[in-house]
């Protein structure tokens, strides 16, 4: 059997890593953030009365299901410090931070996030899926000071932390890259006034704010959504389509009309794009419900007299018009990570046009929405494709 390297623990690294563990091989999960997971574990269930589809409970059981694998380590809070490729095998140098928590062996009793003097160590609880997520920047370790109290509590040995930082050495016959995206920064779009009006939210600010309660601002709110901000775009060099931003905003927006009948939505768009076969009945229902579906994209969002947001709207024929609204959600586009030009550099990959990593080595993948826009569902679909071909390497 094979051992092989994957670099990010979100859905697409976690996807894959299960099921190359479950093929009998070995897997090293390195992950540069303190927590396990990735963006996915930000995201709510959007069901109404029926399954909405979106992926979120899927993801959690297979984070989990990675997580607790017996082939599978996960290595959170690490950087790769050296790597190198002869094309057959691959070798990397690893510095991660401690504490280090083994999730073989933790039984999450919470005695870590009791012991610590400095409330470093938070719990994460979501369906089945636990874990605990350390916070470095408050870490004694990692301030000079000298402190075991986490490893003397856990009952069940599962944490070290002898020392701030600690190294491995990873022997691998692939390896998969899994980092994920970014979303677009939607102060680069400044007519649509987002950070200068605080009711004018990203869709990840949102979802959120529906995940701890059951509106935005009020039961009664008139909320906009403005689709395509930062994707479709070619003055900004994103002449693309983020493909996950129609579905996104939808299942939110009649999230919200199903919690508050006495809210008010409207949905700003280039064209929504058809996401599966119930879309037709899914925007039927939504316009049924009182959703309503304008075509057009505002060009500029100022406030009016009374407090409101007045949206400046140009249709497909140039008309303009105006509409006042209580808040804005921005549908912003995915994007390449910040840091992938460092990324390209230390593992010889190759980028698109837009930035999206590619390769063209035998033994190095890619997958997840640093390769390309993609949505829960679909990243776990090819997660699951390039483990398969993963598992071919060597033979």
């Amino acid at each position: 059997m094979g051992k092989f390297l994957i670099i990010g623990s979100g859905i697409s690294g976690c996807t894959a890593g299960w099921e190359l563990a479950q093929l009998g091989h070995t897997v090293t999960i390195v992950e540069s953030g303190p927590g396990i997971g990735g963006k996915v574990l930000t995201y709510c269930c959007k069901a109404t009365d029926e399954c909405s589809r979106c992926g979120v409970c899927i993801a959690h059981t297979t984070i989990y299901d990675a997580l607790h694998h017996k082939n599978v380590d996960i290595v959170p809070g690490a950087v790769i410090d050296s790597f190198n490729n002869d094309g057959e095998k691959i070798s990397a140098q690893i510095k991660y931070s401690n504490p280090r928590i083994s999730y073989g062996k933790c039984t999450a009793c919470d005695a870590c996030v009791q012991a610590c003097p400095a409330q470093c160590i938070t719990k994460y609880n979501r369906g089945e899926l636990t874990e605990y997520v350390v916070d470095y920047s408050k870490c004694l370790l990692h301030n000079g000071e000298k402190c075991d109290k986490c490893v003397v509590a856990c009952k069940a040995s599962a944490i070290t932390a002898d020392k701030a930082e600690a190294g491995i050495k990873v022997s691998a016959d692939g390896l998969l890259v899994a980092t994920g995206h970014e979303p677009f920064d939607a102060s680069k779009k400044p007519r649509f006034s987002y950070t200068r009006f605080e009711n004018v939210l990203s869709g990840k600010e949102a979802e959120e704010i529906l995940s701890r309660q059951t509106f935005l601002t009020n039961p009664s709110e008139d909320v906009a959504f403005i689709q395509c901000v930062g994707s479709r775009d070619p003055q900004i060099g994103r002449n693309y389509c983020s493909s996950v931003c129609c579905a996104y905003a939808l299942r939110i927006a009649r999230m919200i009309k199903y919690r508050n009948k006495e809210s008010k939505i409207t949905i700003y768009y280039i064209d929504i794009q058809n996401f599966d076969k119930a879309f037709s009945t899914l925007r039927k229902s939504m316009v049924e419900s009182g959703i309503n579906f304008v075509r057009g994209i505002p060009f500029n969002i100022e406030k009016s007299g009374n407090g409101k947001l007045k949206l400046s709207i140009e249709d497909p024929l140039g008309e303009k018009s105006y509409a006042e609204h209580d808040t804005v959600v921005l549908s912003v586009g995915m994007g390449p990570n910040s840091d992938s030009e460092s990324v390209v550099t230390l593992l010889g990959l190759k980028q698109d046009e837009f930035g999206f990593y590619q390769s063209d080595m035998s033994n190095v993948f890619v997958t997840g929405t640093c390769k390309e826009p993609q949505g829960i569902n679909d990243s776990i679909a090819a997660a699951k494709s390039v483990a398969l071909d993963m598992g071919n390497v060597g033979k």
